[in-house]
């Protein structure tokens, strides 16, 4: 059987520990904004990160290429989404204060052009927090899977947005080392055999779906992975977290 990729909202970080904690970095940057700034979730997905960010007060718009994505947030959330695409967002200059963007410049061919494009929305002092797999030496079948064109050094994230007139914050690495070894127990096996057969053809599969829905267990599962805290201090992880302002 020729290998497969993931079908839009069943891929394993949609969903699951390691998703909710990566959701849990970007939203302690996401506090430090004032109540009620206008931010754009790019791309919005399953909408559990622009969900969080409305619960907390932020006027929250998102866009994605996928129609699911955006029947499925306006649904469920009644947030407004945009379809369309980041490398030329429709929407005005400076007209937002703030952009989230998780796990999507690593998709994208031309992420230079995305970066520009989040750069001119933003106000001036307007602030871009994203986050993007590390270190091409991390490169395994799961990037494969999941369709990425790349993974990302320190540098090179950080000069993407040093290029689109945007100072560096904050430029962090996390995930290390629970979440690397959870990565490499866990998800790409998980992958490598999604990328083989679909999960209602496999028993397997829908156990760990199943259990990536359980609260108790990804909660559980999360305050583990909080103990990669104590290792922040080493430059390396399978995650870069970036914060970036407006010049």
């Amino acid at each position: 059987m020729d290998p497969q990729t993931h079908a839009w909202g069943t891929q394993p970080e949609m969903f699951g520990p390691r998703h909710e904690y990566r959701l849990g970095i970007i939203t302690r940057e996401v506090e430090k904004l004032p109540r009620g700034a206008r931010v754009l979730d790019a791309a919005v997905g399953l909408g559990q990160l622009a969900g969080r960010m409305q619960q907390r007060g932020y006027d929250v718009i998102g866009i994605d290429y996928s129609l699911d994505a955006a029947l499925h947030v306006k649904a469920n959330l009644g947030i407004p989404v945009v379809i369309g695409d980041m490398t030329r967002l429709p929407f005005r200059t400076a007209s937002l204060d703030a952009v989230t963007t998780g796990e999507t410049l690593e998709h994208l061919d031309d992420d230079a052009s995305a970066v520009r494009e989040i750069a001119r929305v933003l106000v001036a002092g307007g602030t871009c927090v994203a986050t993007v797999p590390a270190l091409q030496s991390l490169w395994t079948a799961s990037d494969v899977y999941y369709e990425h064109r790349r993974r990302y050094t320190r540098a090179q994230l950080s000069s993407l947005f040093r290029a689109a007139s945007m100072t560096i914050a904050k430029a962090a690495f996390w995930g290390f080392p629970i979440v690397l070894v959870y990565d490499t127990l866990v998800i790409l096996p998980m992958n490598k055999r999604r990328a083989l057969r679909a999960v209602q053809d496999d028993a397997a599969l829908r156990s760990v779906a199943r259990a990536g829905r359980s609260r108790m267990l990804v909660n559980a599962v999360r305050a583990i992975f909080s103990l990669d805290r104590l290792f922040s201090f080493i430059p390396f992880g399978p995650g870069l977290l970036l914060v970036a302002r407006k010049d």
